[in-house]
C-alpha cells in the first residue's frame, strides 16, 4: 500500500484485525522508502496520522471523562472513595481502543526513524553562498550540483508563511538545470538568472552539495528546504 487515506480509521470495514492488516502494509511500505532514502512527502503523512490519531484519543477520553461517575465503595487502605464510570465503551469504541493502540506507538516509530535519516542527510549536506550575500536572504535562488552527472539543477525559493504543519517553509520553483564545464560558473550562472529575471536584480543564491546521491525531490530539496528556514532564524 502506497497511500494511506485520511480517513482509513472509517473508511472500509471497521475491525481491528482489518485495520492492523491496512496499517501494518502502509508501514511497510514507509520503511522501503526510508531504507530508499526517499523521506517525502512520506514523513509528513506520518506526523499527520499520527496527530490525527494522538487527537482523537484524547478527545475520546476527554469525553468519557466528563460524564458523572458511580459512587462504588471505599478503599480503606487509603482512605479513598472508589467511583465508576457510568458511560462504558461499546463494541465501536472498544474497536477504536484497539485500532489506536496499535496505531499510535508505530506511527511514533516510524516517525523517530524518518526523523533520523532527516537529520543523517543534514549533516552530510553543505550549504555556501555563490557571490556576496544581499541583506535580504527570504528569496533567492538554489544550486544543487551533481558532481557524478556535473549537473546544477536550479530552484528560485522564497520564503512563505506557514505550511499545514503550522510551520515556517520555503516555497520553490525548479527553474533550469545547467551542465557544469570550465567555462560555465556558478558566479556567471547567477549573472545570468539576474538578466533573465530583472525583477530580482541581487539574488542571495546557495550552493548545495551532499556527500552522498540522495533522491532530489524526495530528500535533498524538503531537508534543504527546513534548513533554509532554520538559517533564517525565522518562527
Amino acid at each position: 500500500m502506497t497511500k494511506l487515506h485520511n480517513d482509513w480509521l472509517t473508511e472500509g470495514i471497521f475491525d481491528f484485525e482489518y485495520k492492523k492488516y491496512v496499517l501494518m502494509a502502509y508501514l511497510q511500505h514507509i520503511d522501503k522508502e526510508f531504507n530508499s532514502n526517499r523521506l517525502y512527502p512520506y514523513l509528513q503523512e506520518l506526523k499527520i496520522h499520527l496527530d490525527s490519531c494522538q487527537n482523537l484519543q484524547a478527545n475520546k477520553n476527554a469525553i468519557q471523562g466528563s460524564f458523572p461517575k458511580k459512587l462504588k465503595g471505599m478503599d480503606l487502605s487509603v482512605a479513598k472513595l472508589v467511583y465508576e464510570d457510568t458511560l462504558h465503551d461499546d463494541a465501536y469504541l472498544s474497536q477504536l481502543n484497539y485500532i489506536l493502540d496499535f496505531a499510535i506507538p508505530r506511527f511514533s516509530k516510524s516517525m523517530e526513524e524518518g526523523s533520523d535519516r532527516f537529520s543523517e542527510v543534514g549533516e552530510n549536506i553543505k550549504i555556501s553562498p555563490v557571490g556576496i550575500v544581499p541583506l535580504r536572504i527570504e528569496e533567492g535562488y538554489l544550486f544543487f550540483l551533481n558532481n557524478y552527472e556535473r549537473m546544477i539543477t536550479i530552484f528560485r525559493y522564497e520564503l512563505a508563511l506557514y505550511n499545514q504543519m503550522r510551520e515556517r517553509s520555503l516555497k520553490t520553483v525548479y527553474v533550469d538545470s545547467v551542465r557544469t564545464s570550465v567555462g560555465t560558473t556558478l558566479e556567471q550562472i547567477k549573472i545570468d538568472l539576474t538578466r533573465k529575471f530583472q525583477a530580482w536584480p541581487n539574488p542571495a543564491t546557495y550552493m548545495i552539495q551532499s556527500k552522498y546521491d540522495y533522491p532530489l525531490e524526495e530528500t535533498l530539496l524538503p531537508v534543504v528546504q527546513r534548513l533554509m528556514v532554520k538559517q533564517m532564524n525565522v518562527a
